[in-house]
């Protein structure tokens, strides 16, 4: 516990003088830095410095025999902070057995999310393969976003671009609302203009299995649609 006397003479350590900055010190090197942008160094002179000189000097005043822990008090008494409903170092260690439990279980979660993937890929190869379809190699979600890039930039024409939705619907023949894979490479391939060496003819079967969550063979044009136009994509 800070010992009263320290708040006791707060008012006096405020009116002590400040200590002066030594040529050696990090704020000197900070500004010696041609790196540190004088917004920074605004944020320093303004926000940090002040909460510092106060800290060092209540630390002066009392001199304790560990300074940390006193630093750590120092800043959790100051009404000054948004706490967190943190009071204490108990606290804080509580807070901090939470998290690296809550760290624990992330990375849990994650295992687990890659054990499914790979067991959701297996039975996806397994059913195409059932379905006589073919299963082309799968894709990353850089290639993904890159496929998807690329379609989007054909399409685009002018400020209102292309409406993807109406162009596929010219190409489904027999007006099902689904295209077959040729389809879809005919709309990237003679309509979009995207050549082979930009997106592969593998690629564009690849991205159709992506949509093709029914394993019929076909992709559905809004599905399709909603997944070039839509963010990311976990793969």
């Amino acid at each position: 516990v800070v010992p009263a006397s320290l708040f006791q003479h707060r008012h006096h350590v405020r009116d002590m003088p400040r200590p002066k900055v030594a040529a050696s010190s990090p704020n000197r090197r900070l500004e010696d830095d041609t790196s540190i942008s004088g917004a920074k160094m605004r944020y320093l002179e303004e926000k940090v410095n002040p909460v510092l000189q106060e800290m060092v000097m209540s630390l002066l005043t009392v001199c304790p025999e560990d300074p940390p822990a006193f630093m750590l008090r120092w800043l959790l008494e100051q009404e000054m902070f948004d706490r967190a409903g943190i009071d204490s170092l108990e606290d804080a260690a509580r807070e901090q057995r939470e998290i690296d439990a809550l760290r624990k279980e992330v990375s849990r979660l994650k295992r687990l999310k890659a054990q499914m993937k790979v067991h959701l890929a297996q039975k996806v190869a397994e059913e195409r393969k059932k379905r006589g379809l073919p299963t082309p190699p799968p894709l990353d979600a850089k290639t993904v976003q890159k496929i998807k890039n690329c379609i989007l930039r054909a399409a685009y024409v002018g400020f209102e671009g292309v409406d993807l939705a109406l162009l596929f619907r010219r190409l489904d023949k027999d007006r099902s609302g689904e295209l077959e894979v040729n389809e879809v490479k005919a709309a990237l391939r003679r309509v979009l203009r995207i050549p082979p060496n930009v997106v592969p003819d593998h690629q564009i079967h690849a991205l159709c299995a992506i949509v093709d969550t029914d394993f019929s063979g076909t992709v559905d044009i809004e599905e399709l649609v909603a997944f070039i136009k839509g963010d990311g994509y976990d793969a």
